[in-house]
């Protein structure tokens, strides 16, 4: 029923983005830089004060840009921003993290210590009332993942890439993407049949979209075909959340929900992009602040 209250309700944000730096225009579209760090701290603020309050704070990657000034500079914007995120959820509410393939302009260790992200980047958390978050690290395998040149990671990411050079059929494959390891999948999977014999229901969040139209074609996973294939294998999958693409797109197949959240970064001056999303029962509802798309979304 439109009025029931819902089971538990969460923030939602995508790709902050932060650099000091001035504007940026891509395909027409301004990157506002240095309004990251005031629109953040109200997007956070206001979604702390959410009542009743929310279950956890979810960012879906691109907490930082880099910047070409060097790693010291990265890292004193990426420490503003934790900051941010710090001080403004304090031990009130969790602040769930995605590994974005910004992110990893600091080393992906600082990024695990200072944002309480576990070893392998994916993980799964029970949200209670039958609900289940599994979150992936679609950097994991790529070309900028930060783990040694001589290790699983990069020797399936190079092998992928030699499998799958960049064509009509697979535009995906740009060097800004990344996939998941053969591991991380056979992992998901695991994830997934657990759900399933708990009987919960899961969202899944990852940087990089991962169903057909959920994103444009040339932002989405480089695996997309096989993260996909398993997603809907499993009927306790219900929705998947990404960034990444900071247009935002949706898309629903065999009716589970793929949404990509529009950017922060890409958020007008005086304007903002964030959510509340609520869980019901029958369905998830997207609140969007500034510019994220509200949705309505039967389960």
């Amino acid at each position: 029923m439109a009025g029931d209250a819902p089971l538990f309700s969460f923030g939602l944000l995508a790709d902050a983005q932060y650099a000091d730096m001035p504007d940026g225009n891509t395909e027409g579209r301004r990157q506002a830089y240095r309004e990251v760090p005031d629109k953040l701290q109200a997007a956070l603020a206001d979604l702390r004060g959410t009542q009743p309050p929310l279950a956890f704070v979810m960012h879906l990657g691109d907490i930082i840009n880099g910047n070409p000034a060097g790693q010291e500079q990265c890292d004193t914007e990426f420490d503003l921003v934790a900051t941010i995120f710090k001080r403004e959820l304090g031990g009130e509410i969790p602040a769930v993290h995605v590994v974005g393939n910004h992110c990893l302009s600091v080393p992906r260790q600082t990024l695990l210590q200072r944002l309480h992200i576990p070893p392998s980047c994916y993980f799964s958390r029970s949200l209670g009332s039958g609900w289940r978050l599994v979150v992936l690290d679609t950097t994991e395998m790529s070309g900028h993942s930060g783990y040694p040149s001589d290790s699983e990671q990069c020797r399936e990411a190079q092998e992928f890439v030699a499998a799958h050079p960049m064509s009509d059929e697979d535009p995906q494959m740009s060097s800004w993407n990344g996939g998941i390891t053969r591991r991380q999948l056979g992992w998901l999977q695991q994830e997934l049949a657990a759900a399933e014999a708990a009987g919960e229901r899961v969202l899944v969040a990852s940087h990089h979209q991962l169903g057909q139209g959920g994103a444009r074609a040339t932002h989405m996973a480089w695996n997309w075909r096989e993260v996909q294939e398993a997603l809907l294998a499993s009927p306790a999958f219900c929705a998947a959340f990404a960034g990444h693409d900071h247009t935002g797109g949706y898309a629903c197949i065999d009716r589970r929900h793929f949404i990509t959240v529009e950017g922060l970064l890409e958020a007008p001056s005086g304007g903002n992009a964030y959510a509340v999303v609520d869980v019901h029962a029958d369905r998830l509802v997207i609140h969007g602040r500034g510019s994220v798309t509200s949705r309505q979304l039967p389960l």
